[in-house]
């Protein structure tokens, strides 16, 4: 069993290569390349869906299939003109917060770097605010055309226990599941990786994969959105505080026996959680919910404040509590 520290730091460095790689959606290929480096070697029947996604299994004589999913895109932008001035009209792919995101640095294929802009919608219209990548005079000759689809550049930065990194927010998810599958060596029951394309456009992989590996149980991993300012009748969720199980959204109800289960496992690992109910469901969890004939699922989420804008955060201590809570969790049987 490596010690917390050892497996505090491949946590972070699985973290920082899958954040630093781009892969907007429908262009994940590159973050799944990394991921299946980072499989551990017992996980088996490794294998890439039509649309994309990473699965991975570990089989085991006892117990039940687990699945932990989580997805491997992030927030992007796609040109949908280019003129004459060096101009990149784009629009976003995800997840993007306007008004906090202006003047961000973005990067395309190619090494080709741009600014972004944000035009405000006129007064009363409703309209979306239109967005601009400013190429500069140096790069009015780049390869960009319709279709490109790029990101943005925010490096990786630690200051302290805070962590930010353009698409940490997206990919923490995946990171979990990695570090989950190489530490529940003593797993009591089947594990399965579902790392899925496709999040930032409304999760359309996650019930293909739900269908594919029709596992017992599910757990759906990710961010949770901590605004930066209070909203009345909200659940307070604050970073360093706990991963989040997250009860109810608009369209999913988390399943109160793994609601237990993971309750119980918090309490072996002795690390803090959070409970939490919330509009936006932002894990897919609903989809794999009403798959099959029914799959019980629950959301397991980081706090994350910044989502939708070039820097997003979260704190170590909830990534790290998020994983050593799993691992107990998987390390008993399931009961349902």
């Amino acid at each position: 069993m490596p010690s917390t520290r050892t497996s505090r730091s491949s946590l972070l460095s699985t973290l920082q290569e899958l954040a630093e790689a781009d892969g907007p959606p429908g262009r994940e290929e590159p973050v799944r390349r990394l991921a299946a480096r980072r499989l551990h070697p017992s996980m088996r029947r490794v294998r890439v869906s039509p649309l994309g996604s990473l699965y991975a299994e570990r089989p085991s004589a006892r117990g039940a299939r687990l699945m932990l999913e989580a997805s491997l895109d992030e927030d992007g932008f796609i040109v949908s003109h280019m003129d004459r001035a060096g101009i990149a009209w784009v629009q976003p792919a995800g997840r993007i917060d306007p008004d906090l995101s202006t003047g961000a640095s973005l990067r395309f294929p190619g090494g080709v770097r741009a600014t972004l802009g944000v035009i405000p919608s006129a007064a009363g219209t409703g309209a979306p605010p239109r967005m601009l990548a400013d190429l500069g005079v140096d790069q009015r000759g780049s390869t960009l055309q319709i279709g490109t689809m790029g990101v943005f550049a925010t490096p990786w930065q630690v200051e302290r226990t805070t962590i930010s990194c353009k698409a940490i927010d997206g990919r923490l998810g995946a990171a979990i599941a990695l570090e989950v599958a190489g530490r529940a060596s003593r797993s009591a029951n089947t594990l399965a990786l579902a790392l899925t394309t496709l999040g930032r456009l409304g999760h359309r992989a996650v019930r293909a994969a739900a269908l594919e590996l029709a596992p017992a149980a599910a757990i759906a991993l990710g961010a949770h959105p901590v605004p930066s300012k209070r909203v009345p009748g909200a659940t307070d969720v604050r970073p360093g505080k706990g991963p989040v199980i997250l009860l109810r959204s608009r369209e999913y109800v988390a399943d109160s026996r793994l609601v237990e289960g993971l309750q119980q496992a918090a309490a072996r690992a002795r690390v803090p959680y959070q409970l939490a109910v919330a509009e936006e469901d932002t894990t897919g969890a609903a989809g794999i919910q009403s798959s099959v004939e029914g799959i019980p699922t629950v959301a397991l989420l980081v706090p994350c404040t910044g989502v939708g804008t070039p820097r997003p955060q979260i704190e170590t201590r909830d990534l790290e509590a998020a994983v050593e809570l799993l691992v107990k969790w998987i390390e008993r049987p399931l009961v349902l």
